[in-house]
């Protein structure tokens, strides 16, 4: 778990639009705004009065607070567990001062890149303009066919002419190795090419020293990033969580250009996947958010259940809700093999629903 998963917040800034709009945007969003400082003094003395408790808040400022000083920061810094400067105007006594977003999102991933960033990085994981078209898969629970999905996503694209590279970041429970049968893939710097067109590699806490430049090389030298992020339980920690393991979460949910949530309609994945769409309608991000239901029965063997799934989604308005049918015995024949759908079985139905998805996802 996170340290905290929404930090308490301070604000100490003069211009009453732009501290109405951070202030409401984080309040919004979950974040408890516990004090907002008038004046240096009126700041001062709040810090005094709160003792430790300050220590667990992030304090955002601007350089217009009255009588506010650099001093003031340099100290606080050491008080509160981050602090974090906005101002549109340049100046050399404060240092490391951000552009006052404009956008709720754009202020949410500055605040959440503040808060985690000390921990596991020292320069900022960004996305550059960039060739490759980003995917993130992710579940709310394990057993739901995430892994699947997205090894078999990318093969996909990799069969309609794309340079894809597919990235294992399921930290807690890899598997991309395992069924493609690939030994020691985690101990390999450069991704393992696979197939015509497809490449892959595993994410692991050795590799976070040069993460960024080879984020960077990704986006550049493939047309298709797909990653597998595996559970996401809470996501609200995930954005804050700053251990090195949620790195690659926090970053997709600001730059990927879209995330696809997997779930099934069966009673406890019914429930875990709910509670991930409550968590998912408290926080914004970047990446456009679709569901995919995994394992939908035909036919007859459709159920209400299903329908609940899909009706669950709807409120969110995610970019696009699709479905996978249940497929045990292709699914049994390809793990058998060590291989994807494409290869064991190209005309069976979880396959040609994989394949058109892959189609609609370059859109």
């Amino acid at each position: 778990m996170a340290e905290i998963a929404l930090p308490v917040v301070v604000t100490a800034i003069a211009d009453a639009t732009t501290e109405g709009f951070i202030a409401g945007t984080l309040y919004g969003q979950g974040w408890s705004v516990v004090y907002r400082a008038l004046d240096a003094d009126s700041l001062r003395s709040f810090i005094r009065d709160s003792n430790a408790e300050v220590r667990d808040a992030v304090l955002i400022f601007s350089p217009d607070l009255i009588s506010l000083s650099p001093s003031d920061i340099d100290e606080y810094q050491r008080i509160f567990r981050r602090v974090v400067g906005f101002s549109n105007s340049p100046s050399t006594e404060y240092s490391a001062l951000m552009p006052v977003p404009k956008t709720d999102t754009e202020l949410l991933n500055c605040i959440r890149g503040s808060v985690r960033s000390p921990l596991i990085r020292s320069q900022p994981l960004i996305k550059p303009r960039a060739r490759a078209r980003v995917i993130g898969i992710a579940s709310p629970s394990g057993a739901t066919g995430c892994t699947t999905i997205a090894l078999n996503l990318a093969m996909e694209m990799s069969v309609i002419g794309k340079e894809t590279l597919l990235i294992d970041a399921d930290v807690h429970s890899p598997s991309v190795a395992l069924l493609l049968g690939l030994h020691k893939l985690e101990n390999e710097e450069l991704a393992r090419e696979v197939a015509i067109n497809l490449k892959v590699t595993e994410f692991t806490q050795n590799k976070m020293g040069n993460l960024a430049a080879y984020i960077e090389n990704a986006l550049q030298n493939f047309d298709c990033v797909v990653i597998d992020l595996g559970s996401i339980e809470e996501l609200s920690d995930s954005l804050t969580d700053r251990r090195w393991s949620a790195t690659l979460v926090h970053w997709a949910c600001e730059h990927a250009d879209e995330i696809v949530f997997v779930g099934k309609s069966e009673p406890l994945s019914l429930h875990r996947f709910e509670s991930l769409l409550r968590s998912l309608s408290k926080v914004t991000i970047s990446a456009r958010v679709s569901f995919l239901l995994n394992m939908q029965g035909a036919g007859r063997r459709k159920n209400a259940r299903d329908a609940q799934f899909l009706a669950a989604c709807a409120p969110l308005h995610p970019h696009r809700i699709v479905s996978a049918p249940r497929d045990s015995s292709t699914l049994a024949k390809a793990e058998a093999d060590r291989a994807t759908l494409f290869e064991v079985s190209d005309r069976s139905r979880l396959r040609r629903a994989i394949s058109k998805l892959a189609v609609e996802l370059q859109s």
